[in-house]
């Protein structure tokens, strides 16, 4: 039984430990709340990340493999279709919390619409 126990929090650590980094970090978030004319509650969730600068490799000197392997694996959100669904999960769950703690939705809602921009994503929907 002990082994079992071990052998369940080692692999538990290992896989906690192989987790990537978050490659974005939450700027901001905004909820707004309004009616619409037939009454109905709507709102848009918009989450802001951070900046993230663009890594450049050095011209006046030579690059070495695993500078290259960095660069190559180097991502930002503007520019990963990966990120971009990561950030997009993301504000759904920040949107659940932010709905929470407004007590606004309290039978649930459905999203209506998506919208990018460069570094934030828009969720829109209704109350249900």
């Amino acid at each position: 039984m002990k082994h079992l126990l071990l052998l369940l929090l080692s692999v538990s650590l290992v896989a906690c430990s192989s987790v990537p980094e978050e490659a974005f970090e939450v700027e901001k978030q905004t909820l707004h709340k309004r009616k619409n004319d037939k009454g109905e509650s709507e709102f848009a969730f918009i989450v802001t990340v951070k900046a993230t600068p663009r890594m450049e490799l050095a011209k006046n000197k030579p690059v070495s493999k695993r500078e290259l392997k960095e660069f190559a694996e180097f991502k930002r959100v503007e520019e990963s279709p990966e990120l971009k669904l990561a950030l997009e999960e993301t504000a759904v769950e920040l949107l659940e919390q932010a709905l929470n703690k407004e007590s606004y939705c309290q039978a649930g809602y459905d999203i209506d619409n998506v919208y990018w921009r460069q570094r934030s994503v828009q969720l829109r929907g209704h109350c249900l």
